[in-house]
C-alpha cells in the first residue's frame, strides 16, 4: 500500500508528515533561537535575507500562506547561519532534513503519524486545485524529501524497538 504525503488528504498521517501542516517546532543556529510553524514556512523563510521581517514573517506561517511567503524573494543561494548556501545543493537538502527532523522530535502526534506509515511505500505526487500534476520542486526535489522521511522513520522505527527492550 502507498501513502501519498499532501496537506489535502484524506488520511491524517500524510497531511502531519505534509510541509504544510501547523506542527511548531524550533531550530537552532548558534545562540539564535529560529522558531517556525511549519517546515513549509521555515522553507519559505530561507529565501529571505537573514535578519529581515520577510524571513521572520514566512518562519512563523503554515499551509499555502507559508508557500506563498517565499513569491518575490531574491533569487540565488540563501544564508543560514550566517553561511551562504547554495538553492538545491546537498547541504541545502541537509538544512531541510535538519527542520524535518526537529518537527518530528516536537510533535508527538508526528511521531505518530510516521510510525503509523511503517509498511507502508511513500509518495510525495502533488496535483493543483484542477487535479494537474504539480512540478516537481527544483530545490527539495520529492525524491529526496521522500528519502529524509524514509531516513527518519528507519531511525524512529530503531529507537521504538530498542526502547521496548
Amino acid at each position: 500500500m502507498t501513502l501519498n504525503i499532501a496537506s489535502y488528504s484524506d488520511d491524517w498521517r500524510a497531511r502531519l508528515l505534509s510541509s504544510f501542516a501547523h506542527t511548531p517546532f524550533e531550530l537552532r543556529c548558534g545562540s539564535t533561537v529560529i522558531r517556525c510553524a511549519s517546515v513549509e514556512g521555515f522553507w519559505q523563510g530561507l529565501k529571505w535575507p537573514e535578519g529581515s521581517a520577510e524571513r521572520t514573517r514566512a518562519f512563523g506561517l503554515w499551509g499555502i500562506e507559508a508557500k506563498l511567503a517565499g513569491v518575490g524573494a531574491p533569487d540565488g543561494s540563501i544564508d543560514y547561519c550566517s553561511r551562504r548556501v547554495p538553492r538545491g545543493k546537498t547541504e541545502h537538502h541537509a538544512i531541510a532534513e535538519n527542520a524535518m527532523r526537529a518537527k518530528l522530535e516536537q510533535n508527538s502526534e508526528v511521531r505518530q503519524a510516521l510510525l503509523a506509515t511503517i509498511g507502508l511505500r511513500l509518495t510525495h505526487d502533488l496535483v493543483d486545485d484542477r487535479g494537474r500534476p504539480v512540478a516537481d520542486s527544483v530545490t527539495l526535489p520529492k525524491d529526496t524529501f521522500l528519502e529524509i522521511w524514509g531516513r527518519l522513520r528507519d531511525e524512529l522505527m530503531r529507537s521504538a524497538k530498542s526502547g521496548e527492550k
